[in-house]
């Protein structure tokens, strides 16, 4: 996998994960709503690389519910994805290691992004970025999570769909608010 600014980041989707509704203060209706927010801004050919917690059902449920997502999806397992390689597979998605990329933009400037589930803490000091979810969008910047210990800087993007209207967001996006803070 070629990681490009043209992907879509998501996370947190949660998919069929009914307490999302109780838990995380979401609609009923959210697993429609993220698919139709989906597939709104991801055709068939794009590529979507998702930050874990991507769905909660058994293999055939989620085999269904993937073949209604456009684009080829590459899974970074997040906390509650410990189903099998094969059982992923089987779903039509490629799973893959967090990431580390590089990127410049027009100017030459450099930052070092890593793509994970949970956010990196002590990002080494620069111009250091951490794309991540598993937070559904309930720390701002600069919050402490006692119960988790984690602390947000202007370097952290929280991709969870909970921070992003349901929506994937095209990873160029990201970039350019990453640039910006240079």
């Amino acid at each position: 996998m070629k990681l490009t600014p043209q992907f879509f980041i998501i996370a947190d989707t949660h998919f069929l994960h009914s307490a999302m509704t109780k838990l995380g203060g979401r609609p009923d209706d959210f697993d429609e709503i993220i698919i139709k927010n989906w597939n709104k801004i991801v055709k068939p050919k794009d590529k979507v690389l998702h930050l874990g917690d991507l769905v909660f059902s058994n293999k055939e449920r989620a085999i269904a519910l993937v073949r209604k997502l456009n684009g080829k999806i590459y899974l970074v397992r997040g906390n509650h994805d410990g189903q099998s390689e094969t059982w992923i597979t089987d779903c039509g998605i490629k799973a893959v290691e967090p990431i580390y990329k590089v990127f410049k933009d027009k100017y030459e400037n450099i930052i070092d992004v890593l793509f994970t589930h949970e956010p990196v803490q002590n990002l080494p000091k620069g111009n250091w970025f951490n794309i991540h979810g598993h937070l559904h969008g309930d720390k701002p910047v600069g919050a402490v999570d006692n119960h988790r210990d984690i602390i947000l800087t202007d370097h952290h993007y929280d991709a969870g769909v909970d921070a992003n209207n349901y929506m994937p967001v095209p990873l160029y996006e990201i970039l350019r608010g990453f640039f910006i803070r240079l």
